[in-house]
Parts: C-alpha cells; sequence; structure tokens
C-alpha cells in the first residue's frame, strides 16, 4: 500500500472590512461552502492554486494497434479531435497523449496539435506501462502543476470546468468523475461519505451505490512523487483504492452524456445519441 500524508491545518485569525466580509458571507450556501472560514480558505485556495491547463490523454493500450479506440469516427471526425475540442473548450492549452503501440498512427492525424489550437506532446512506452506508470513518465512534463486525465476510449459531454472547481474546493489528492448507475449492478460499488469515496467495494457486498468510473479525473502533482519510475502499474487497481482509505480521492458525480466506445454496441448506441459539445 502507499501511504499518504494527511493535511493539517492550522488556526488563524484575521480582520477584514465589513464590506468584504459580507462578499465572503455571501459564498456560503451551506452545502458546497459550509460556513464562513470554509468560504475565505476556498477564496485563498483559488487565488494561489495555478489553473488547470495541462491534460494527459490514455489513448493506448498493450493490444490497441489498428483499432485504437480514440480514432472511432464520431460524427464524421475521431473521437479524440472530439476530445480535444472539449479539452480546449474548457482552458486545456496543452495535452500529452500516451497512445502506445498506435503513436505513429495517431501522430499523423494529430501533429503538433496547431489545427486543434493545443500543443501535442506524445509519450512514448517502449514497455507498457499502465495507466500509473504513464503518469510518472510524464512527471517532468507537468512543471508541478494540477492536471486532468483523461481515457482515449470515452465520448462525453462533460463540463471540465465545473470538475476544475470541484477539485480545487475539495483539495484532495485526486477527484474522480462518476457516473450514477443505480439501477445497473455489474457496475462497481463504492462506498461514498460526503464527497469522498472512502472504499471500493467486492462483488456481493451491500451498502454503496453503483457508479461508473469514468475514465477522467484531475490530479494533483504530489501524488507523483510517490510512484516508483519504469514500473507497470495501475491507477484504478493499485492507487485510487487506497487514496480511498486516505481521504484522498473525492468523487465528482456527473449525470451527463457519456459512453465506453470499446464496447461494439454501446458505440453504435453512442453514435446514435451523441448530442454534441
Amino acid at each position: 500500500m502507499i501511504m499518504y500524508e494527511m493535511r493539517q491545518k492550522s488556526r488563524l485569525t484575521i480582520t477584514l472590512p465589513t464590506d468584504l466580509l459580507h462578499q465572503v458571507d455571501n459564498q456560503v450556501d451551506g452545502k458546497t461552502i459550509r460556513n464562513r472560514s470554509h468560504a475565505i480558505e476556498l477564496l485563498v485556495r483559488t487565488g494561489l492554486q495555478p489553473s488547470i491547463t495541462t491534460a494527459v490523454i490514455l489513448a493506448g493500450g498493450p493490444e490497441a494497434k489498428k483499432n485504437i479506440a480514440g480514432l472511432q469516427n464520431i460524427a464524421g471526425r475521431p473521437l479524440l479531435a472530439v476530445t480535444l475540442e472539449n479539452l480546449r473548450h474548457h482552458g486545456i492549452r496543452e495535452v500529452l497523449i500516451a497512445a502506445g503501440q498506435a503513436e505513429r498512427e495517431v501522430k499523423e492525424i494529430f501533429g503538433t496539435g496547431d489545427k486543434f489550437g493545443i500543443e501535442i506532446r506524445y509519450l512514448a512506452e517502449k514497455k507498457p506501462l499502465g495507466t500509473a506508470g504513464v503518469l510518472k513518465r510524464a512527471e517532468s512534463l507537468l512543471r508541478g502543476n494540477p492536471f486532468l486525465v483523461v481515457h482515449g476510449d470515452v465520448l462525453t459531454d462533460i463540463n471540465l470546468s465545473d470538475l476544475f472547481s470541484f477539485h480545487l474546493r475539495e483539495d484532495t489528492l485526486v477527484t474522480l468523475s462518476v457516473k450514477p448507475r443505480i439501477s445497473e449492478k455489474n457496475y462497481g460499488q463504492a462506498f461514498l461519505q460526503g464527497n469522498k469515496i472512502v472504499r471500493f467495494m467486492e462483488r456481493g457486498e451491500v451498502g454503496g451505490i453503483s457508479i461508473v468510473n469514468t475514465g477522467i479525473y484531475v490530479v494533483k502533482p504530489e501524488l507523483l512523487k510517490r510512484f516508483p519510475k519504469s514500473k507497470s502499474f495501475s491507477m484504478e487497481a493499485e492507487v485510487l483504492p487506497d487514496l480511498a482509505v486516505e481521504g484522498q480521492l473525492s468523487a465528482f458525480l456527473f449525470q451527463g452524456f457519456w459512453s465506453d466506445v470499446t464496447d461494439k454496441k454501446a458505440y453504435q448506441a453512442a453514435i446514435r445519441q451523441w448530442p454534441g459539445l
């Protein structure tokens, strides 16, 4: 198990002008912003926190060479093009693509990203590194800023700006975008306390809710310092469960359009239902 440091807080007394204090109090809604202290913390954190402008797209896989999901046709263009458009719309300006064995094909289509208004670089893998291993490889290119991770096989109209704001408020190492599937028991079960996933549950256990990991999450760069180098391992199987136990995994509940296009039936349904961006 990878161990993580718990966040500590210190008490601070400050004096503010009455008009400014009024503006602070107006932020409090009792739900997402609980009280005056929470509002001040969020305002300070937002002012100091760098904006999220970099994304890593996990577009490869050990067996995907010719039929990479990110190149499937969605409304006349590749899925990755749709993803890049949504990223740019929400302020992403730099994208690192890990395409595995399909890197040459992806690079021929997307190049350096000029026609998409985004700078694209590629993360080469001499051997499969898994989802967490790839992120470790990207560490030196991220410049210590929080970043978005997107699996290249998902089609979605998620509002990434809302996800970013939620992540900044939560201040956990990872914010995972999840889609509730209450009536469908074939998806993973998770136990939530407030906005945090505290445990992923085994099949047959009761007490959690059925959710889909959408393959979209925001990561604090501090997490990567705890990853071993040049090792193949998985965010989903080896990292996220530990973060849940440590109270460092927030859940952003997303109710919009989402589909994993790796399944043929799901892909056919997706292209019929896709509402566009």
